[in-house]
């Protein structure tokens, strides 16, 4: 595609530290992504993909930035010398298509757009000038709002979509994308890049996990059963699975929002884990449905359970064997074998509905 002048797309990375095995694949994952978002970009008609990155990248050139400057600095000072359209995303989006990232472009002459307001992964705007609303921010949760508030051009939300939702933020998600892609998806609504196909075929640790998702997915099939949905999930989100799926569905909605709004989380499961204990509280999940997609995250707020991103990650995958927490490391290991699929808020939004198609691809496919 001819590109439109002056347009920029700011890719913003900095890697985990990956001193643990679940740690380590999420953050290989993110740097297949970001290749592969700065590819498409550049297909879809942006002039200039900037990567700005606290490390040098195979095959990319970099702006280096310190691990001492918070994101909304980068973009800010980048913002002021940008007068034409800017889209950024974060460390890439692993589904958004050359086709995706070119509608966005054409729709930023007058309006900002966002995957969403209230937790944006990525916003574009008709110039970058607008951008250095975000100085200061340590995360791009709220960037989309910072946006919005200014009142100066409208901020619409591009459709929502397995695509334009899904990001890799713990290994669920790379257990989503790896169900997805061996359901053939594209056939369906996912067309994942060369290098995140070849990261996550390389991910056999994996796989035990994808066996499980495609168990809990397949449930979305079965007109004679229950799937459980807990967590940030959104009403535009939950309307989809009650209309796309056969399965009965009970949701639990809450604490949308989370690490934008402040205050003290409430979770009605972290009620329910208070007074139940943790046995009693796992066989009361169970009784609930069939099946389970859990993001755990307004759940250990609730309970007061501060634990590392490497306990996050390994809960994610099952492993409570190496979970230093241990209301966490017996909440897992009490979950174990049971067809529940933890993770965070990707897992209940894009993820949720790749899992819709999955499943389906996979019945069509497999039978």
């Amino acid at each position: 595609m001819t590109p439109t002048q002056d347009s920029q797309f700011w890719l913003c990375h900095k890697p985990f530290d990956a001193q643990d095995l679940p740690v380590a694949l999420v953050s290989r994952a993110r740097t297949a992504v970001l290749k592969d978002t700065a590819q498409r970009a550049r297909d879809a008609g942006f002039a200039r993909v900037r990567v700005f990155s606290t490390v040098d990248i195979d095959g990319l050139t970099v702006e280096r930035t310190s691990s001492r400057q918070s994101i909304g600095s980068i973009l800010a000072a980048a913002a002021r010398e940008a007068p034409g359209p800017v889209c950024y995303a974060g460390s890439g989006m692993p589904a958004m298509t050359v086709e995706d990232w070119a509608a966005v472009l054409r729709t930023i002459d007058s309006a900002a757009v966002t995957n969403r307001v209230f937790s944006s992964d990525w916003i574009a705007v008709p110039h970058g000038q607008l951008l250095d609303v975000v100085d200061g921010q340590q995360t791009d949760n709220r960037f989309a709002q910072l946006v919005r508030d200014q009142d100066e051009i409208p901020l619409h939300t591009f459709p929502r979509s397995a695509r334009s939702l899904l990001d890799v933020d713990t290994p669920a998600d790379l257990v989503v994308l790896k169900t997805a892609m061996l359901a053939n998806m594209q056939a369906g609504s996912l067309d994942l890049g060369d290098a995140v196909q070849a990261e996550l075929r390389s991910q056999t640790e994996l796989d035990p996990r994808v066996r499980l998702a495609i168990d809990v997915f397949e449930t979305m099939t079965q007109k004679d059963k229950q799937l459980f949905v807990s967590g940030r999930v959104s009403a535009a989100d939950w309307a989809l699975l009650d209309r796309d799926t056969s399965c009965r569905v009970r949701v639990l909605s809450e604490e949308r929002g989370l690490r934008t709004r402040g205050g003290p989380v409430q979770s009605l499961l972290g009620a329910l884990y208070r007074e139940t204990g943790p046995d009693q509280f796992v066989e009361a999940l169970s009784s609930m449905g069939d099946a389970m997609i859990w993001d755990t995250r307004p759940f250990l707020a609730h309970i007061g359970c501060k634990v590392s991103r490497a306990d996050r990650f390994a809960a994610d995958l099952g492993l409570w064997n190496e979970i230093q927490s241990d209301p966490l490391r017996e909440l897992v290991r009490n979950l174990d074998q049971r067809p529940v699929l933890i993770g965070g808020h990707s897992l209940v939004s894009g993820g949720l509905l790749a899992a819709i198609d999955a499943a389906w691809t996979r019945r069509e496919s497999f039978g």
